[in-house]
Order: structure tokens, then C-alpha cells, then sequence
């Protein structure tokens, strides 16, 4: 009868502890990258690439001597006057041109 039940508690135990390790979590990813995350990475190259645009653009300016500034300007306000696409509003035509 000892015999029994020792083989009994044995087998159980066993069993048991089983059950226990297959319920037990994998570790946790540390490095996930989320949705959140690349949207942050997109707008700060969105950001960058226009940041780097404005200093060529500007650095472009500066190296022209004063009669292409002046034509550059005249050419510019032509473009805004006709073209719809950046079409200014009033405040701004009387304001900031």
C-alpha cells in the first residue's frame, strides 16, 4: 500500500509540475518597434528633409548677386499672382508681400 501511494504522489508531482512550466510567460521583447514610433521617425525625416531644403535654398540666395536676387524676386511674385496652386490670401498679399 506505501508502495501505491508513493507512486502515486510521485506520478502527481510530476504532472503537476508540468502543467505549472507550460503556464509560464515568454520573456518580454524590450526592443518592439510600435506604429507610434515609426510615425515619430517619419515626421522627424519629413522635418529634417525640409529643415536641409531651407538652408540650400537660402545658402542659394546669398551666393546671387543683387540683380538676380531682384529678378528672382519680381519672377516670384509673378508666379504667386498667376498660380492658383499657392495662391496667397489677401491679409497676406497686403501684409507680407
Amino acid at each position: 500500500m506505501k508502495r501505491i501511494i508513493t507512486f502515486m504522489v510521485l506520478a502527481f508531482s510530476m504532472l503537476f509540475t508540468q502543467e505549472v512550466l507550460a503556464q509560464k510567460k515568454p520573456p518580454r521583447q524590450t526592443n518592439v518597434v510600435t506604429p507610434a514610433d515609426g510615425a515619430n521617425k517619419e515626421k522627424e525625416n519629413r522635418r529634417r528633409k525640409e529643415e536641409e531644403y531651407k538652408m540650400k535654398k537660402e545658402k542659394h540666395d546669398l551666393i546671387q548677386d543683387k540683380a538676380t536676387r531682384k529678378r528672382m524676386k519680381e519672377s516670384r511674385k509673378k508666379s504667386n499672382k498667376t498660380g492658383n496652386a499657392n495662391r496667397l490670401p489677401w491679409y497676406k498679399k497686403i501684409f507680407w508681400s
